[in-house]
């Protein structure tokens, strides 16, 4: 089953939150423990439960929470409780004399009173429940045990012994009505889809790592950075890699509870461990704490849940990453390189290197060695980041102003070589400062072409394109920013001087060095491939006659570009040319051919580094499969590229790979169209038209078609964004020609059928539908059943994509049954629901089948043959509004959000042709079809 993107922990908690009331009222009762360490979230699941409790349930909702000033006073939370509301009429003072037992049976007896129909009870910050106060409870919790009450409690943990956080757990577990729920810190995808759900756009896995590793997973530090963003900071966030961390300071990580508890040797072992970054087998452990002139304690950091062993007890490692990052940021500076040089001589390769420059005081010429090294041989093979993080571990320890500076340009070249130029941006004062060179100026240049809305230094820019220089090394960079230019200025909304850049950047790269052994600096050798750089090249010139419609020359350059592009060695700008090429051939219509070609770059991927269109390349191939119905394979490659598109160059296609999960959900009925959307909608405030441009319109469309709105297709096909497209193939026309003829708006469905036709294979393409089965439909509206029956005949005679397939032979297959023809009219409705069951297309799938029931449309009510053209989902929402059910009970029981619960009402509505909802249950009982 296709699943839908992760849902934020906000999201899941409330989730569960409702799941746990829903089950409290089925079995009449439960007792759940939520425990976690401080900052995890756990007050705020206690009040997801209270509001599910007061929305799901008759159960009036009673919440208390213990202070930790108060818990040396007797009795202090019984007084907090009694005062919660429970207990109405009871000014509880205890003396002395007070005796916990007498209490907690006046505490029982005015429960029962005030809760004999159930109650939702939630307790929070347990541990600091003042001994008196635990007795009672202790004494009343089993006598209210599962009748007809809900018990929530909060616990911070570690548990201390004997707590009373101890004692609910303990309790609990042995019940296996109840639950206990641990609370863990937050995974960098958990942060990730927080945001998403917050921000209203995706965040870099990088990003997720930073606000992991400044919130140590806390959700409430989490939710504070969130909360310090400014609203324009937020607009930005779909366009850029990186946001800003504001508030993420606290005064005591709750992760280092465990650690600060060890002896002293059980410490230091921890610190070998935590400070090694990676499992740790004993014989290296032993020996690197034999360097450091220590003994090894394992048993008390393991009993205290700071380490784990691994592999059976092979390797030792920290609980959690979290831990370890804690434990790291506490150790001294000179026990750390005192460390680092230990686990330095027991390791090698990355590990090795980067625990030498910790473990150094300064910088050397042989370290200067190791990082040079290493640094090449990484990269070589495609270890980007272990090359990033050597050099600016580097730069922490370089002193001397020469060494810093070739390390900053080390940095930069590393970076533009794996396309993340963007991650030096902290360091552009740095480079400013650097004494003029070529080198230098094109760093700069790169720097700003990735700022958000900043403008390129056109005079650098321009000056470094004139170069005339006899320096081999000059004559590469400069042919290596034409190329650049080129792509920058096709991701304007002006592309009209790509021809001409096209052209000098050819010049160039003829003059440029074909031999990377020509070159001075070694560092640039990987920009030395002047003959794959002029095929890509003219590829993108064939993008851009694409672009302007030049189609003619689109067809007459394919093929030798396409033998050229055989022959390029496997590599990135291999599948730059394989991205430019398989649209092309999908703008002149040649699904298949480009279908394959895209297919072909998305394998390249995984065996070559990094392309300058990675994005790209995973979108063509993601929206064939939505195109042709292989909605699983799609969703899987949208799943893999929705985790790294906010790493990717080319920051358009975001938005477009939630558009096309909005047209999987809206056609598999599935849930939370409206989240896609609104993620989708982040397509028009792009001022460059990618691949695919109008992907968020077309979102729009199928989501209002498969909902049964017509009106709402004319909505979203028309307006100033859709005026602004031009990289677009207007599939979003052929849904516009259908919802015309659905609302009896004839002559315009008409007028625009003549468009299409002129524009046939040029600025409209079939792929959505055919221009047969638009000429059917609007001869069938106008009673001329001779003209239909031609346009039927010849739309399902030719093989086209499935699903417009699919609805063509519905359509077919009502005229038919209208005609009398019922018996074709059965063969081709089933020939409709085949292809719809196998792209599970629930939204079209029960409005089909409904049309052909075996009961003949005047053997059914109007009421049946109303309740006929909903889909699944549509149905269930009738159901529970029969019931008198409100939006967000339905939103809680069909795991959807209010907004898309209110949407699908009004459309329910609309379709039954009713004015409030009230009018459902009658409706129902018409049709024969009252729920039970």
């Amino acid at each position: 089953m296709l699943r839908d993107s992760p849902y934020s922990p906000a999201f899941e908690r409330r989730r569960f939150a409702v799941d746990v009331v829903q089950k409290a009222v089925a079995q009449g009762g439960l007792t759940l423990l939520v425990e976690g360490m401080a900052g995890m979230g756990k007050t705020f699941l206690l009040r997801e439960l209270g509001i599910a409790g007061q929305e799901s349930s008759s159960w009036p909702v009673y919440f208390a929470n213990a202070d930790e000033i108060e818990c040396g006073e007797p009795y202090s939370f019984i007084e907090r409780f009694a005062a919660s509301g429970l207990f109405d009429d009871w000014d509880f003072e205890p003396d002395r004399e007070t005796q916990p037992i007498p209490v907690a049976r006046e505490c029982l007896r005015r429960f029962r009173e005030n809760a004999a129909d159930g109650a939702v009870v939630l307790i929070d910050d347990v541990q600091w429940i003042d001994t008196e106060s635990q007795r009672v409870l202790r004494y009343v919790i089993p006598r209210i045990h599962r009748r007809h009450v809900l018990l929530g409690f909060g616990a911070r943990t570690p548990y201390e012994q004997g707590s009373f956080g101890q004692v609910l757990a303990e309790l609990i577990s042995h019940s296996p009505q109840d639950l206990v729920h641990q609370i863990d810190p937050l995974t960098t995808d958990e942060i990730r889809a927080f945001a998403a759900d917050r921000l209203g756009t995706g965040v870099s896995a990088r990003t997720g790592e930073r606000l992991l590793k400044a919130t140590s997973g806390s959700f409430l530090r989490l939710d504070a950075i969130l909360r310090q963003l400014t609203p324009d900071e937020v607009a930005h966030l779909h366009l850029i890699w990186d946001l800003p961390i504001r508030g993420a300071t606290s005064d005591e990580n709750p992760l280092l509870h465990g650690f600060r508890e060890l002896s002293a040797p059980a410490r230091a072992t921890t610190e070998i461990v935590c400070l090694a970054g990676h499992e740790m087998s004993r014989a290296d452990l032993h020996a690197a704490a034999d360097l450091l002139g220590e003994r090894v304690e394992l048993s008390e950091p393991s009993a205290a849940g700071v380490l784990s062993e691994s592999g059976f007890g092979a390797t030792i490692v920290p609980r959690h990453a979290l831990v370890a990052q804690a434990i790291r940021d506490t150790i001294a500076a000179d026990r750390v390189r005192a460390i680092s040089r230990a686990l330095a001589t027991i390791t090698s390769g990355y590990r090795s290197v980067r625990h030498a420059l910790k473990g150094a005081e300064q910088w050397s010429e042989e370290l200067g060695k190791q990082v040079n090294y290493y640094v090449s041989e990484a990269l070589d093979h495609g270890g980007f980041g272990n090359a990033s993080d050597i050099l600016r571990t580097a730069l922490d320890l370089a002193d001397d102003t020469a060494t810093r500076q070739e390390l900053l340009i080390s940095l930069a070249v590393a970076h533009i070589r794996g396309k993340t130029g963007y991650l030096i941006l902290d360091l552009a004062d740095e480079y400013e400062r650097l004494p003029p060179s070529t080198l230098r100026d094109f760093i700069l240049i790169v720097l700003a072409a990735h700022r958000v809305e900043s403008e390129l230094p056109q005079e650098q820019v321009m000056a470094l394109l004139a170069l005339e220089s006899s320096d081999p090394d000059d004559r590469t960079i400069s042919a290596f920013l034409s190329f650049l230019v080129v792509i920058m200025t096709m991701r304007t909304n002006d592309p009209s001087m790509v021809p001409l850049l096209i052209d000098h950047a050819r010049t160039l790269f003829e003059k440029a060095p074909a031999d990377a052994a020509e070159l001075g600096d070694a560092r640039l050798a990987w920009m030395v491939a002047p003959q794959e750089y002029l095929v890509l090249l003219d590829c993108y010139r064939t993008v851009h006659d694409q672009r302007m419609f030049e189609l003619s020359a689109v067809a007459e350059a394919l093929p030798e570009l396409e033998r050229r592009i055989e022959e390029m060695p496997d590599g990135p700008l291999k599948v730059d040319s394989l991205v430019a090429v398989s649209g092309a051939e999908l703008a002149l219509g040649r699904f298949t051919t480009g279908e394959r070609l895209a297919r072909r770059g998305v394998e390249l991927l995984d065996r070559v580094s990094e392309p300058w269109a990675a994005g790209t390349a995973r979108l063509i191939l993601a929206d064939c499969l939505v195109l042709r119905g292989d909605y699983a394979e799609a969703g899987t490659l949208i799943d893999l590229s929705e985790e790294i598109a906010f790493d990717a160059l080319d920051v358009e296609t975001r938005p477009t790979f939630a558009a096309l999960r909005a047209i999987i959900a809206a056609v598999r009925g599935g849930r939370d169209i409206e989240r896609h959307l609104e993620l989708a909608r982040h397509q028009h405030e792009i001022m460059w038209e990618g691949y695919a441009a109008d992907t968020a319109v077309m979102a729009e469309c199928e989501a209002a078609r498969a909902a049964g709105d017509p009106e709402g297709v004319l909505r979203a096909s028309q307006g100033p964004t859709v005026d602004r497209l031009s990289n677009t193939h207007r599939g979003y026309l052929t849904y516009r020609v259908l919802a015309l003829i659905e609302l009896g708006r004839l002559d315009q469905a008409a007028d625009l059928i003549e468009e299409l036709t002129a524009w046939r294979d040029v600025h409209w393409l079939e792929y959505w539908g055919s221009l047969d089965w638009l000429r059917a439909r609007l001869a069938e509206a106008r009673g001329d059943a001779s003209t239909a029956r031609r346009h039927y005949e010849s739309a399902v005679a030719v093989d086209g994509l499935p699903l417009p397939q699919a609805l063509t032979f519905a359509d077919f297959g009502v005229f038919l049954n209208e005609q009398g023809a019922h018996e074709e009219a059965r063969r081709v409705t089933e020939q409709a629901i085949e292809i719809l069951e196998r792209l599970g297309a629930e939204a079209y799938l029960s409005a089909v089948r409904a049309r052909f029931s075996p009961a003949s449309p005047a053997a059914q009510s109007p009421a049946a043959r109303l309740l006929a053209t909903l889909t699944d989902r549509e149905r269930q929402i009738v159901e529970q509004l029969a019931e008198g059910r409100s939006n967000n009970q339905i939103a809680e029981s069909m795991v959807v959000s209010v907004a898309t619960v209110r949407s699908h009402v009004s459309n329910v509505l609309r379709k039954l042709r009713l004015s409030s909802r009230g009018e459902v249950a009658r409706l129902l009982r018409e049709a024969g079809a009252t729920p039970e």
